[in-house]
């Protein structure tokens, strides 16, 4: 669906509506922290982001518009990442430690770390006994302890 007005996303709504039209904005972790700017949706629409300050996206979500029953779904989009698993419970705490120690964004899951590789994280947790594996996934990381989110 292509408008030709300017689409400007205003606020999140609590239930999805029964009736009207959607566009699929999919956006990366680090994507979905901004509320505001310019985006492109899955279908090419322009449409500006004026959302609240407070807050963050999240897949799924579903946002207003300036037009009556016209609406917004985010989609988290699935990223490069590394998957961190280890036989040893409390290695995988150390390694979880260590990643933080070095502000890296991870989701933590009960057996297993997802974070986004690069070349010094994978050759630091050669350090650890833990296993390393790429993968494709949608990526939510922890929300750190001094966050304003």
């Amino acid at each position: 669906m292509r408008m030709n007005k300017q689409i400007v996303v205003t606020d999140w709504i609590k239930e999805k509506p029964r009736l009207g039209s959607f566009l699929k904005l999919t956006l990366s972790s680090d994507e979905r922290r901004i509320l505001r700017g310019k985006r492109l949706t899955d279908c090419n629409q322009e449409i500006i982001l004026q959302l609240p300050r407070e807050g963050k996206l999240s897949d799924g979500d579903i946002l207003s518009t300036n037009e009556s029953n016209f609406y917004i779904e985010i989609i988290a989009k699935k990223e490069n990442l590394i998957e961190i698993s280890s036989n040893s419970k409390i290695e995988l705490i150390k390694t979880a430690y260590h990643l933080g120690n070095r502000h890296v964004e991870v989701e933590i899951e009960e057996d297993f770390l997802l974070t986004k590789g690069n070349y010094v994280i994978e050759n630091m947790l050669k350090n650890f006994n833990v296993n390393v594996v790429d993968t494709k996934k949608k990526f939510f990381p922890e929300i750190g302890a001094h966050s304003h989110e």
